[in-house]
């Protein structure tokens, strides 16, 4: 279960950054690294996943706001 996890955070934090080499460039390791990870060869120290999980937060949360304010606006002009 834990593993799914790690793969998991990996890839999102993948697709909010773009790659691997900038979740790499991210977190202060290689791409290699964070590769192995995404395949399920290792776990990231909890240091790393837990900036994983913030990044992920972050963008979470914009992306929420940004829904809840179109929304609004939409909601002003019906």
């Amino acid at each position: 279960m834990a593993d799914l996890v790690y793969r998991r955070s990996v890839e999102m934090a993948a697709t909010i950054l773009g790659s691997h080499e900038r979740v790499a460039q991210f977190l202060g390791t290689t791409a290699d690294v964070v590769a192995s990870w995404a395949a399920g060869r290792g776990d990231p120290p909890v240091g790393f996943l837990v900036r994983l999980v913030e990044l992920i937060e972050q963008n979470t949360v914009k992306a929420a706001r940004t829904a809840t304010a179109g929304r609004s606006r939409r909601d002003e002009t019906t």
